[in-house]
């Protein structure tokens, strides 16, 4: 499912007030408990940062005595 930064941020704003329905763009949803809420928000948060799967750029210096 794709998201957007807009719904993690106002799932964000539902957690640190304490709310378990989040009412945007005309959407309401309810939540059971915190905890459902804090599952979602690492999955959003987990599909909107940059992906880690890109190969990672390694140096070797290698130094000569003379």
């Amino acid at each position: 499912m794709a998201f957007t930064s807009q719904q993690l941020a106002d799932l964000d704003a539902a957690i640190a007030d304490g709310v378990l329905v989040v009412q945007a763009n005309g959407r309401r949803t309810e939540y059971r408990s915190l905890a459902e809420m804090i599952q979602l928000r690492n999955l959003m948060a987990a599909e909107l940062s940059p992906s880690d799967t890109a190969p990672r750029l390694r140096r070797y210096h290698s130094f000569r005595r003379d």
